[in-house]
């Protein structure tokens, strides 16, 4: 019988800014197995008055190496039985916010940071949960370049101007980052999208959606991260709304199955299938390649045939350019493809 386990965020589980295979798990698992599982805002000390609780600063105060990436990393998670090459599921049953404050930056790295002559603004946004939407709040800039994760702004060293304009925003939570433990070994910087999941930020990766992608090592060692309130394809200032998000995610071990390079979504109605490059044009490359690889196995079609219906049917979204290297998702409406027999080895 499946179990239901809880993670909590603390100084011991979770990790900021970085992969690493030697981590010790922090819980195991059995397929089929839920766990209730904290991710955190790795921007909460944008306002911290408003984004920190105990927990969140207790893990500021204690977690002072922080050399590499931004990102809050909650794992890792031993999935028994899972060996290097099985398919790992990570199915999000739910997420409500942690708290009703997220950040959003104007950052030095967005997309159009030369054209705001790299100055850096922070804008804190509110939740309302009964209408189910975000909105800016107040704004303020920020008194020092961006340049270290985990910088803390107290509330009285900068001027906070309201947001007068009644914008609103409908929540989007999702987990930004997400996967299973890399075979390199060595500390892999939490920035870029990789192989095994990481900093993918696909705003798709919502309550009801699947993440499938391959373990890498034994027992996996599943993590999640960089949760947010919204974010649009391309998260195109740097960031989303970045909001602590507490989930329940399901976990399922799939033996004998193949996938090819990158992780994979399954929302019920699309596929979503991804590709990475220092360009767009590499990153749509290599989503292509992924979808035509993933359809035509799945289906035993010809990758002409394939290739053919994609250009008919399959949609290329950017879901970002904020992490040095460029992602692209192609989401494949799985109507079109109902009526045919599956591959037993596909996912």
């Amino acid at each position: 019988m499946s179990k239901i386990h809880k993670v909590e965020a603390n100084t011991e589980t979770v990790k900021w800014g970085y992969f690493d295979n030697s981590w010790e798990p922090i819980l195991e698992v059995e397929s089929g197995d839920s766990v209730d599982i904290e991710a955190l805002n790795h921007q909460s000390g944008d306002a911290p008055d408003l984004l920190f609780d105990e927990k969140i600063k207790e893990i500021y105060d204690y977690n002072t190496d922080r050399n590499m990436g931004d990102h809050l990393i909650t794992g890792p998670i031993y999935v028994k039985d899972a060996e290097p090459g099985d398919v790992i599921e990570i199915k999000i049953v739910d997420m409500k916010p942690r708290m009703n404050y997220g950040s959003q930056v104007l950052a030095n790295w967005g997309n159009l940071s030369n054209e705001f002559d790299r100055e850096e603004t922070i804008f804190i946004y509110e939740v309302d949960l009964e209408k189910n939407i975000t909105y800016p709040l107040f704004t303020y800039d920020y008194p020092r370049p961006i340049n270290a994760p985990g910088l803390v702004t107290e509330p009285g060293s900068v001027e906070r101007k309201p947001i007068k304009e009644k914008l609103t925003l409908p929540l989007n939570l999702h987990f930004g980052t997400a996967g299973v433990l890399p075979s390199e070994d060595g500390k892999i910087h939490s920035l870029q999208p990789k192989n095994f999941g990481g900093n993918f930020d696909n705003k798709n990766f919502v309550k009801g959606t699947s993440l499938y992608t391959r373990a890498q090592i034994k027992g996996a060692g599943i993590f999640v991260g960089d949760s947010h309130f919204a974010q649009g394809d391309g998260e195109l200032s740097g960031t989303g709304v970045e909001g602590s998000v507490n989930g329940r995610i399901q976990i399922n071990l799939h033996k004998n199955k193949k996938m090819f390079k990158n992780i994979i979504l399954d929302s019920g109605e699309h596929w979503e299938v991804h590709g990475y490059g220092h360009t767009l044009d590499l990153a749509i490359n290599e989503a292509a390649i992924e979808a035509v690889d993933f359809i035509s196995h799945r289906f035993n079609l010809s990758k002409e045939l394939v290739y053919s219906t994609l250009s008919a049917k399959g949609d290329f979204h950017v879901t970002q350019v904020a992490n040095g290297v460029k992602g692209v998702h192609c989401r494949i409406l799985k109507k079109a493809y109902e009526n045919l027999e599956v591959n037993p080895e596909s996912i």
